[in-house]
């Protein structure tokens, strides 16, 4: 297939890993095809996020091909305007990123406009169904998924959910790909710890903090972990959730002296600082399905200790590539935590991050993408 191809999706100026997810993928299919990009004039209304910003603040990489900004989740002319797009340009197939299922009325208009010009649709789920899930959320993901000709997963667990949801479907799943196009990382780890004025061991909890990704079991576990010695937490990223409630449980375990927040969205450069200086990324999450944070820890070579569930039971190689507990096991995080530092896993973890790399390449998702489709899922 050397047709041209459309990936729908938010990308730079917005921030967020499904923005740059977008970026990757579409530079990605680049290589050997026409691209372009429809991505949002906006995205959120403001009740639906509660950060503080939904953009990137100044320089982010992005995709190197055509993107026109038109799409308004909750406006259908704007959809409209889309579908315009196709009928004049006829590509030969339509990539749609799906993630929350506020876009399911506008992803589902835009299957069937798509059906009615004839051309497939794959769609890459990177949640199935909400981390957090309401009453409406099966009916509103199988309105908007149900007539996808492709639906692709990162891990077993949304492929069997997928599978559930919309019998006899083609579901593929592949493991979410390793981020690439990093802009160059000029730190060091002396340099980088040096800046952040760490002389202990680092642990690094990144990303957005909301409740499913069990902030609270880390806190919880940190008493233990400084049994065996001096020890920082440093959870980077914006609190959409518990600001206050996160700092009153520092204080009642009494860990206010080695736990630091960085609560705010951070550039491309200091995450690099951060992963640089890390000696261990934790994702205690109480549930999941995929999340890009172990991608991200792994292209710096970084260990984690993550909990069995979603794909990141998946991504990490128990005892080789990092650690693996239960969700909400406090005592086995700690543990885990404590073994690391214990058995100095470090410098081997991270050699065998370096050799598995290439089980996370994006030619598995091009791939994917690209793989034949059967017989057209057309609306009437």
């Amino acid at each position: 297939m050397t047709g041209d191809l459309v990936v729908v999706g938010p990308i730079y100026p917005y921030r967020g890993g499904i923005a740059h997810h977008t970026a990757q993928l579409a530079d990605q299919l680049a290589a050997g095809h026409s691209v372009r990009v429809n991505s949002f004039r906006s995205l959120y209304p403001q009740w639906l996020f509660p950060g503080r910003s939904q953009l990137e603040a100044g320089e982010s990489p992005s995709a190197q091909v055509p993107t026109d900004y038109r799409l308004i989740p909750w406006w259908p002319p704007s959809w409209g305007q889309v579908g315009r797009d196709w009928a004049e340009h006829k590509p030969d197939r339509v990539i749609l990123q799906w993630w929350i299922t506020f876009m399911a009325p506008m992803t589902a208009w835009l299957v069937r406009r798509a059906h009615q010009l004839g051309l497939p649709v794959i769609v890459v789920c990177h949640n199935v169904l909400p981390h957090e899930r309401g009453g409406l959320d099966v009916k509103l993901a199988r309105w908007a998924l149900g007539r996808a000709d492709v639906l692709i997963v990162h891990s077993a667990t949304d492929q069997q959910l997928a599978r559930s949801l919309f019998p006899g479907k083609d579901v593929r799943s592949v493991p979410f790909p390793q981020s690439v196009g990093l802009p160059p990382n000029t730190w060091s780890r002396a340099r980088a710890r040096e800046a952040l004025e760490a002389d202990q061991r680092l642990i690094l909890f990144f990303g957005f903090v909301r409740p499913y990704k069990g902030l609270r079991d880390l806190i919880e576990a940190m008493p233990a972990v400084l049994q065996d010695g001096a020890a920082t937490l440093l959870v980077v990223g914006e609190i959409w959730q518990g600001r206050q409630e996160y700092a009153r449980l520092v204080e009642q375990r009494g860990v206010g002296d080695h736990v630091r927040f960085v609560d705010r969205y951070v550039s491309s450069d200091e995450t690099a600082m951060y992963f640089a200086a890390a000696d261990l990324v934790v994702m205690p999450y109480r549930h999941a399905t995929t999340s890009a944070a172990v991608q991200l820890a792994f292209a710096f070579s970084v260990p984690v200790i993550a909990t069995r569930t979603g794909s990141m039971a998946e991504a990490i190689d128990d005892g080789v590539t990092g650690f693996l507990v239960e969700p909400g096991d406090v005592a086995g995080l700690a543990g885990a935590i404590r073994r690391f530092f214990r058995e100095g896993q470090a410098e081997a973890f991270r050699a065998a991050i370096a050799d598995q790399r290439r089980r996370f390449s994006w030619s598995a998702v091009v791939d994917c993408v690209l793989q034949p489709v059967g017989g057209l899922n057309v609306a009437p």
